[in-house]
């Protein structure tokens, strides 16, 4: 009697560890999602143009930078590197 008892509980806590473990997948996967979602939709917060644009292409990219951001600084740099 006291082995059945054993059995019933030790699977009784496996079903309980089992469904907490499937609760527990749902909400990290959720969680994933939503922060697969809100790395899509970022914007990168600094611009590197490329050697080579003409000055038309270099200002639609200011403005389309400056629409997407708020405070917008611009510091231009030869390549070198420079501690700002």
């Amino acid at each position: 009697m006291a082995k059945l008892l054993l059995i019933v509980s030790l699977l009784g806590i496996f079903a309980f560890g089992f469904y907490v473990m499937c609760r527990l997948d749902r909400f990290l996967e959720g969680n994933r999602k939503a922060l697969l979602k809100e790395n899509e939709s970022c914007e990168p917060s600094e611009v590197l143009l490329p050697h080579g644009l003409s000055d038309s292409e270099i200002l639609s990219e200011i403005r389309r930078f400056r629409e997407t951001h708020g405070n917008v600084d611009i510091i231009l740099s030869d390549g070198q590197k420079n501690d700002f």
